[in-house]
């Protein structure tokens, strides 16, 4: 089977959040295995997770080994087919085992991809060596935060990220600390490779590098079939979901494959918290006109990460009508008509705004991002900054704070990311109650 082919039933996802659902984990239990699924409905999307919940356990061996003693098949059960060879045999129960016990097999997992380049997620079937214990990644900020956030700290032994992309203090004894983490590059999408080296490093030959975590996006690891060629698996995730199913995949697919599942499945338990939080307080609202920008004078389009935040937090998307051309992002200097469209806010999506501020940190922040939308009308009150260097479902809780005051209770949003901060964020102490994570005009020095 070829590394890499499109998933049988090949699922076009449009990450336009209507809403959260409430999740519940399965028991563990052999005694119970549960009933066969489909992977459409599988929290975790691995073939062998036959029993579609979180983990790939011996309750998925258990229920394999069931179906094969009732003759069923794999075209009857295809997420049971494990090792992907079409036949329904105890070489699946071996590969669910191998899981179990730790031990070096092959896994095939649904990579999120935008596949064909319209901007769109799509779902793609590829296979990963098991178990990663050294690994390479793009390190955007949603990417990284999510990876530490899950404790996979040690195994990334490369990195290639901007300036920006990284926050200093957050990450300085971990991605950034070159003694641990090698710097491949100064983009956060991309990672030259040639002739076995990453950029002009041999980091995957000296640490046994297997993998390469990046995200869903297109523009993010172009030369992907160099690294496949190569024997480096990539990994691609949505890291900045807000929706249950892609959010609890993506990190239940890490957690599966860095061998922290029980870490990731504490982390996707907080966080639907949060959004079913969300979701319940604004339930019934209006939903204000909304675009955001997450670069220095650009708006997102609306299959944007970004715009996913705020549409999850009770917006509405402000410029409808306007064409992106396959883009996520505009430049508002070549497009001056969108101030004709009526729309409420722009919320400024920034991983600058972060756990380490003073006034005058908040005052470049807004001098910085805001000029660039100073003809719109409602430039001085209808802008707003929030943190992008945030575990995502907090961005959603903080933009929702923003269109609907009177609903969200700021301090319980507060209290939610304190409890993130002191469970993932890896011994950090940040005092969340002494930060802010919301800039308007009137935070601004006079």
């Amino acid at each position: 089977m070829d590394k890499k082919m499109m998933y049988a039933l090949v699922v076009v996802v449009i990450l336009v959040v209507a809403s959260v659902s409430a999740y519940v984990v399965l028991k563990n239990d052999d005694s119970d295995p549960g009933e066969p699924t489909v992977m459409d409905n599988a929290e975790l999307k691995v073939y062998g997770n036959i029993n579609g919940d979180r983990y790939l356990d011996s309750r998925d061996a258990t229920l394999i080994q069931n179906l094969i003693n009732d003759g069923k098949t794999a075209t009857e059960y295809p997420l049971a087919d494990a090792n992907q060879d079409g036949v329904l045999d105890s070489k699946d129960v071996d590969v669910v085992n191998a899981v179990v016990n730790g031990e070096s097999t092959t896994i095939y997992h649904i990579n999120y991809h935008d596949t064909n380049g319209d901007g769109v997620m799509d779902q793609e079937l590829v296979s990963t060596k098991y178990p990663v214990t050294s690994t390479i990644m793009t390190g955007s900020t949603n990417t990284a935060l999510l990876l530490y956030c899950l404790g996979i700290v040690d195994q990334v032994k490369g990195a290639t990220y901007s300036s920006s992309s990284l926050d200093k203090d957050l990450f300085s004894d971990s991605y950034l600390d070159t003694e641990k983490c090698v710097k491949l590059g100064t983009s956060s999408s991309s990672i030259a490779f040639e002739d076995g080296k990453a950029g002009s490093s041999d980091v995957i030959a000296t640490q046994n590098v297997t993998a390469l975590v990046t995200d869903w996006n297109r523009t993010y690891i172009t030369n992907e079939s160099t690294f496949e060629e190569y024997g480096v698996d990539v990994i691609r995730v949505s890291a900045a979901a807000v929706d249950a199913e892609t959010l609890t995949h993506s990190a239940m697919l890490l957690g599966l494959l860095f061998q922290v599942s029980e870490r990731a499945n504490q982390y996707i338990d907080l966080s639907l918290e949060v959004l079913n939080y969300v979701e319940d307080a604004i339930s019934g609202l209006d939903n204000a006109k909304v675009v955001v920008s997450s670069m220095t004078g650009y708006l997102s389009s609306v299959t944007s990460d970004y715009t996913q935040v705020v549409l999850a937090a009770g917006a509405e998307y402000g410029i409808p009508d306007v064409a992106f051309g396959g883009s996520t992002s505009l430049k508002i200097e070549d497009h001056p008509e969108v101030y004709t469209y009526d729309f409420d806010y722009i919320i400024h999506v920034r991983s600058n705004l972060n756990y380490v501020q003073t006034q005058e940190t908040i005052d470049s922040l807004w001098s910085t991002y805001t000029p660039a939308f100073s003809d719109w009308e409602h430039a001085a009150d209808g802008q707003y900054i929030i943190s992008g260097m945030i575990p995502v479902s907090l961005r959603v809780a903080y933009a929702a704070e923003i269109l609907h005051s009177d609903a969200i209770d700021l301090d319980k949003i507060n209290e939610y990311h304190q409890q993130f901060v002191n469970q993932f964020f890896n011994g950090k102490d940040y005092d969340i109650s002494s930060l802010t994570f919301i800039i308007s005009s009137e935070d601004v020095s006079a």
